[in-house]
């Protein structure tokens, strides 16, 4: 095999539901790509799909069984990709067609920046399109400074994990995603990743799934640890802003936080955090409640889960 240009990392585990999706995404896209599968000792016939795919697509299978978590699954795979540049998919994920061609593009003409972002649909369990996950960076091709995609980046986490593609030496030299944050991890490495500046590009050209039983929607039953996941990629970032920047960003920020914990509850059945969210966002005052809104992208997220939660009520 020639050295690839980008290599996939896919973490594993008992995703055959969803899985051939994923690589059937991959198909007609694999020039030049290296695709490592950590698998974490699946047992639902992951590993078969996985092996069957080996003779369409350039497959490294990685058995990892004593894996804890899809951090260290990517850890792993970002140690031995070949490529200089990255990219995650989730078992859950699938790309769009041209998203490769999209991308070589996108670093061959920032080659300057350590992170690339595009845009990305929303999608159910059956794979229906249902909403949008974008960070508000506008509907043209081009770079971002660190200052102003800072700003917007660290109130929300608004880049869907299969959008996003970044350098592996920056990445491995910021250590890696941090095993710890089962729900922030990717937002924290990004953040690191993006002092650079950012490469953007609205074209939705990935699709992020969202279901009852996905990570996102069941480790935040504990929503003391839930809120903490959010706090922590804040607390290492926020000081890397400008003085004039920080204060603001700040109380953004902390009423998303406070929004998150709130909806969490709601998901979960319970009541809890919404006088805090509504204290939040009154705080901000309404002249900030307009740019609160883009930022977050809370209406954008929202809508999606919602649509979710009436299906499983019916």
């Amino acid at each position: 095999m020639t050295q690839p240009w980008l290599t996939v990392i896919m973490p594993i585990y008992n995703g055959r539901a969803t899985l051939g999706a994923a690589l059937s995404s991959l198909e007609g896209q694999s020039d030049g790509l290296e695709i490592i599968a950590v698998d974490q000792g699946s047992t639902d016939g992951s590993r078969e799909l996985l092996e069957a795919a080996c003779a369409r697509l350039p497959i490294r299978i990685i058995d990892n069984p004593t894996g804890r978590s899809w951090t260290q699954n990517t850890n792993y795979g970002l140690r031995e990709a070949a490529a200089k540049l990255i990219t995650m998919l989730h078992q859950d994920d699938i790309w769009a067609p041209g998203r490769s061609a999209l991308l070589k593009d996108i670093s061959t003409e920032y080659p300057d920046v350590d992170l690339w972002i595009h845009g990305a649909d929303i999608i159910d369990w059956k794979g229906k399109a249902v909403g949008h996950m974008c960070p508000p960076f506008g509907g043209s091709r081009r770079v971002l400074s660190f200052q102003e995609a800072l700003s917007d980046l660290i109130v929300q986490n608004t880049m869907a994990l299969p959008a996003v593609m970044f350098k592996r030496d920056a990445a491995i030299n910021k250590g890696g995603l941090d095993e710890e944050l089962w729900y922030t991890a990717d937002w924290d490495l990004w953040l690191s990743l993006a002092k650079n500046g950012v490469g953007w590009d609205p074209t939705h050209a990935a699709a992020f799934r969202i279901h009852a039983e996905s990570q996102t929607m069941t480790g935040s039953r504990d929503l003391q640890s839930f809120q903490r996941q959010l706090q922590i990629p804040i607390e290492r970032h926020l000081e890397d802003l400008p003085i004039r920047l920080r204060k603001m960003a700040r109380k953004r920020a902390e009423a998303a936080n406070a929004l998150n914990v709130c909806l969490a509850s709601l998901h979960h059945r319970r009541l809890q955090g919404i006088g805090s969210a509504l204290r939040a966002f009154v705080l901000l005052g309404p002249f900030e409640w307009r740019d609160f809104l883009k930022s977050s992208q809370i209406v954008n997220r929202l809508v999606p889960r919602l649509k979710l939660a009436l299906k499983r009520g019916t």
